[in-house]
């Protein structure tokens, strides 16, 4: 398998994205996905697929008969791969973006936590136990990339809410194990610790 740099070019490439979300969604044959995708050029879908097939991520089956054809499959680590591609093409964000919130176990946390339902800050502070400061620019940062939203009830006094926004909703799948545990995927952040899945409450 090419090195680390190598998936992270697939996944920030727009039609590496594109041809991997095809192939989860079932289209097999180059044509398949020509079709899908009427602006793609053959020479640029052929180099994608050969990258993939280098990479590990696909694996190329020729049929023969009448007509001959050759059609492409997910291998497990490029269903995986995949996965994150279909993500990133629902949620708007890059590569860059998505790897920055999913390696920070305090905002993976915050997602699951929201996820649950809307809370105010001082409730994800019980569940994280970090310091004011440290939650509110995990807060910030997830607000500025659009996955979470900020509510002021008009009570007295005034209270702050934190709700999940559809954007991130698109997110939740990636924060299983499987893909957080993806090798060497969130290299470069935080020190990870395995996060503890929050229990409603």
């Amino acid at each position: 398998m090419e090195n680390l740099d190598g998936w992270r070019d697939v996944l920030r490439c727009k039609w590496s994205v594109e041809v991997l979300a095809a192939l989860h969604d079932g289209y097999c044959r180059p044509s398949q996905i020509l079709r899908r995708y009427p602006e793609l050029a053959f020479k640029v879908l052929w180099q994608r697929l050969r990258k993939l097939e280098r990479l590990n991520f696909v694996e190329r089956i020729a049929f023969d008969g009448f007509p001959r054809h050759t059609e492409y499959r997910l291998t497990p680590s490029g269903r995986v791969v995949a996965k994150w591609a279909k993500r990133l093409m629902e949620s708007g964000l890059t590569l860059d973006e998505l790897t920055a919130v999913l390696r920070c176990r305090y905002m993976v946390a915050i997602l699951r936590l929201l996820a649950q339902h809307p809370r105010r800050p001082k409730g994800l502070q019980a569940w994280l136990k970090i310091a004011d400061k440290s939650l509110f620019e995990r807060l910030a940062k997830l607000e500025a990339l659009g996955l979470v939203r900020r509510e002021i009830v008009p009570t007295r006094p005034v209270q702050v809410r934190y709700h999940l926004t559809d954007r991130a909703q698109t997110l939740l799948p990636l924060l299983t194990d499987e893909l957080l545990a993806f090798p060497d995927l969130l290299k470069g952040g935080e020190k990870r610790q395995r996060p503890k899945t929050p229990t409603p409450s």
